[in-house]
């Protein structure tokens, strides 16, 4: 009986949406596409496709899809840690108001909210940086309402923070795709290895041996090396990952409607100084 009751369960789901408060974290979310007629930016929800895509092939033992990897999850750990200082930096600042002086948090009326897949853990990791790059928006926003700090200084951290999450976004854009060779090819040194490494450079000996992996690369499925390049050309996981990485339509409020006072946007021109 405890055998035909595990067959009957079904998976195990959850939906997850995310919610922003500001134009700016909206804006980077959706990057810009090609038919507004300027050159594209991609947009975190695109970046989240991409690190799946690398971790799929990593997954294949890839061992430059693996090297891929151990550099996004270098850069969300460098990234991570310069969001983290400035919004210690900001809530000081907000933190030196008196005491009779009560301001509340600062929240849109019409936040932008989405459903969210982000195909892996590395993409989670991004996903909360998002979430934090909302949040120190919008307090130094306040702080700059309120006089906690310069127009030129709310202008040149909003200016930075932005060029640095931009930086996060676009970094996987560079993968070049399925090597399509394993690290059995590597160790025969054989003509699909040499091919790899003539064209894209030697790998760090730990990463090459396995030795060195992300702590989030994904459990590598060993396969045939035929089904392997079929698998990273035409995985069926590609086409619903980056549909769900990138849904159509939110569940409530819109990409087009600014979330806080200022229209201006970070991804088409610089922000308004002052």
């Amino acid at each position: 009986m405890a055998a035909q009751a595990q067959q009957q369960m079904g998976a195990l789901r959850s939906k997850i949406r995310m919610t922003l408060h500001t134009y700016q974290a909206t804006r980077l979310w959706h990057g810009r596409g090609v038919e507004s007629g300027k050159p594209q930016i991609i947009g975190m929800r695109q970046m989240l496709a991409m690190i799946g895509k690398i971790q799929r092939d990593a997954a294949q033992d890839d061992p430059y899809a693996d090297y891929w990897l151990i550099q996004i999850e270098d850069k969300l750990r460098e990234n991570r840690q310069y969001l983290n200082n400035q919004l210690h930096l900001a809530e000081k600042r907000l933190a030196q108001l008196p005491d009779q002086l009560t301001v509340e948090e600062n929240l849109s009326q019409q936040p932008f909210t989405t459903p969210i897949y982000t195909g892996g853990q590395l993409g989670w990791l991004a996903i909360r940086q998002l979430i934090d790059y909302d949040r120190l928006v919008r307090q130094v926003l306040l702080a700059g309402h309120i006089a906690q700090m310069s127009r030129n200084a709310e202008h040149n951290i909003l200016r930075g923070v932005h060029r640095r999450m931009h930086g996060l976004v676009d970094f996987p854009k560079r993968y070049p795709g399925y090597s399509g060779i394993t690290r059995d090819d590597l160790a025969a040194n054989n003509a699909r290895a040499r091919q790899a490494i003539e064209k894209r450079g030697e790998l760090p000996e730990d990463v090459a041996q396995g030795k060195r992996r992300s702590k989030y690369a994904p459990p590598i499925r060993k396969t045939q090396p035929n089904a392997q390049a079929a698998s990273a050309a035409t995985s069926p996981d590609a086409t619903r990952d980056e549909a769900e990485a990138a849904p159509d339509t939110p569940t409530t409020g819109s990409a087009d409607t600014p979330s806080d006072t200022n229209t201006e946007d970070p991804l088409d021109q610089d922000l308004p100084n002052g």
